[in-house]
């Protein structure tokens, strides 16, 4: 009979907001940002879910067979809740069945709208700290100011009000302090890398001529010219260093106001003259009980977590070793 045939897991692909998530995990930009919400208007995601305890056993069975069941017996599929080191709880969902890595290692699989996605990370019940959509593969959390921000944008869209091409970042609600550390990671994880090396010698110049200046005008383009921003030239101290002929290297101490892990303390400049090669590194704040972290970004954009950071007065030496390193290997090909 019709109503007795056995439900497969659905099969739809994802193709958009995979490759959407993708870009905004090598680059956190605004622009990428705004890119993820669209390609995540429409789409459904797969939810684990499992079942209350108080189900009757034979309904239970009968739905992991995948068979239908009446409306008014169906279970009331509960989502499962992972944990990470630090205690903090996610809803996990999936983009596609092939980023699981294993199939049948939950006990159901709920077809979700971005809706209900949405619903399951914002249920005060939960106490979620967001959702991990690709917990197998991508890992992208989906914190709660962006749940935030994508159901402004659904709840638009069914009243008519939602642009129809990409929805502008002005437009998402943050609190200040929320702002503050998303303009700051733009700018630390963008803006400085795509100046540092598109302009090469002449960033090295203006940050020798102008010092502080320069850097507060680089922080306060996120701002835009309605907001102000918290940063001035007093708050950067910046010293220039010509090591050799082919090595000179600007260390950055970047403001300490309102600090946040992935937030950075310094950055260095490693400057060839001789070629005029650039190398962008930060000294970033750890996550809660974890250590400072070195990081680099690459001219491509890519962001890199390089080791444990080095001891304080040991930046210099430890950022110099790495492309002494680099420059050997180099050599060596």
């Amino acid at each position: 009979m019709e109503n007795e045939k056995n439900m497969a897991m659905p099969e739809f692909t994802n193709k958009e907001v995979e490759k959407a998530i993708k870009q905004f995990l090598d680059e956190k930009s605004n622009e990428n940002m705004a890119n993820l919400m669209q390609a995540m208007r429409d789409t459904r995601f797969l939810v684990p879910a499992d079942f209350p305890p108080d189900i009757k056993k034979q309904v239970i069975e009968k739905a992991k067979r995948g068979e239908k069941i009446d409306v008014k017996t169906a279970p009331r599929m509960l989502p499962i809740i992972v944990q990470n080191p630090q205690g903090e709880h996610f809803a996990p969902a999936y983009t596609s069945s092939k980023q699981m890595a294993e199939k049948g290692k939950y006990p159901a699989i709920l077809n979700v709208t971005i809706d209900e996605l949405l619903r399951i990370g914002s249920n005060p019940s939960l106490k979620l700290k967001g959702i991990i959509v690709n917990p197998d593969t991508d890992k992208m959390i989906l914190h709660p100011k962006f749940i935030d921000a994508m159901k402004q944008l659904k709840a638009a869209q069914k009243q008519g009000t939602a642009p129809q091409g990409k929805p502008e970042v002005k437009e998402l609600k943050m609190s200040r302090a929320q702002f503050e550390l998303f303009a700051r990671r733009t700018c630390e994880w963008g803006i400085i890398p795509r100046v540092v090396y598109n302009e090469n010698a002449e960033f090295m110049k203006k940050l020798e001529e102008k010092q502080g200046k320069f850097m507060a005008t680089l922080y306060r383009q996120p701002y835009g010219d309605k907001l102000p921003c918290p940063y001035s030239e007093k708050d950067f101290e910046i010293m220039i260093l010509d090591i050799d002929e082919e090595t000179c290297v600007a260390s950055i101490e970047l403001p300490k106001q309102n600090m946040a892990p992935q937030m950075a303390h310094s950055m260095y400049i490693v400057w060839n003259p001789q070629n005029n090669e650039m190398r962008y590194f930060t000294i970033e704040q750890g996550m809660p009980n974890e250590d400072n972290v070195l990081c680099s970004v690459d001219a491509a954009g890519k962001r890199e977590e390089l080791q444990t950071a080095p001891p304080t007065g040991s930046e210099i030496s430890a950022v110099l070793e790495l492309v002494r390193e680099d420059r050997e290997d180099a050599q060596a090909e």
